[in-house]
């Protein structure tokens, strides 16, 4: 697990957390598990993926679910970890779900009413 957080020092981290989609699905969809629960990043690609292409995530294929599966463990993971939103064993490529993943999902439902079309 991720042993050293780091919390975001300005707004500009913070919207740097949350300026990317991908991340800001992938936070959406962690929200709905409780916290302390084991989520395995394969099971993140699929449910990622295929909300991504707008199908099931069975219906991901090899590519799809490659790429965002290699997005997540090199890049996504590791800066929400970085921030103690989730603690992500690389190891064992599981990620779980920290209290202050509610501070993040506030701050997106904030953007959505003041911005509603995006």
């Amino acid at each position: 697990m991720t042993s050293t957080v780091h919390y975001p020092s300005s707004v500009a981290n913070v919207l740097g957390i949350l300026g990317n989609k991908r991340r800001v699905l992938l936070l959406n969809y962690l929200f709905l598990f409780g916290y302390e629960q084991d989520i395995e990043v394969r099971h993140l690609a699929r449910v990622i993926g295929g909300v991504e292409k707008g199908i099931s995530p069975r219906e991901v294929t090899t590519e799809d679910y490659e790429s965002v599966y290699n997005g997540l463990i090199q890049n996504h993971l590791p800066k929400l970890a970085k921030y103690g939103i989730i603690d992500y064993d690389d190891r064992a490529k599981v990620v779980i779900v920290t209290p202050r993943i509610e501070e993040y999902v506030i701050l997106i439902v904030i953007a959505r009413i003041i911005s509603p079309n995006r």
